[in-house]
């Protein structure tokens, strides 16, 4: 009887492991082989963006920034990642300039946002 409960132990593993395999293989064929259009929230590929940062200084505890163009946003992270188009470091700019408070003697990267979804590639400034 314990012969007979251990061989049905394993067809269960390996019926069970097939099943996964197969379910992700699914996953991973359909993600590279489809032609679905993509809906995520990451900036267009190859877009020409018209805004452009001009400058981005840090002056007493500040990082100020200074833009061109149609830009609406504005992205500060201490990290290189780049942010989603729904990130949560966005702050709105007025008149292609922002100023906000960061910790001195960091560096930070810079992003900005049009209203076609580009976001343009990181300037970094590091603190004195």
């Amino acid at each position: 009887m314990k012969k007979n409960k251990d061989n049905s132990m394993t067809v269960f593993i390996v019926v069970a492991g097939l099943v996964v395999l197969i379910v992700f293989t699914s996953v991973i064929a359909y993600n590279f082989i489809s032609n679905h259009e993509s809906d995520s929230y990451y900036a267009k590929v190859d877009e020409e963006m018209t805004a452009k940062i001009e400058s981005v200084e840090i002056v007493d505890g500040k990082l100020n920034l200074l833009t061109t163009g149609d830009p609406i946003a504005f992205c500060v992270k201490s990290t290189r990642t780049k942010p989603t188009l729904n990130s949560l470091c966005w702050n709105a700019l007025e008149n292609n300039k922002a100023s906000i408070n960061i910790f001195s003697y960091k560096k930070y990267y810079v992003w900005i946002k049009d209203s076609e979804g580009n976001i343009s590639e990181a300037t970094s400034v590091k603190g004195r």
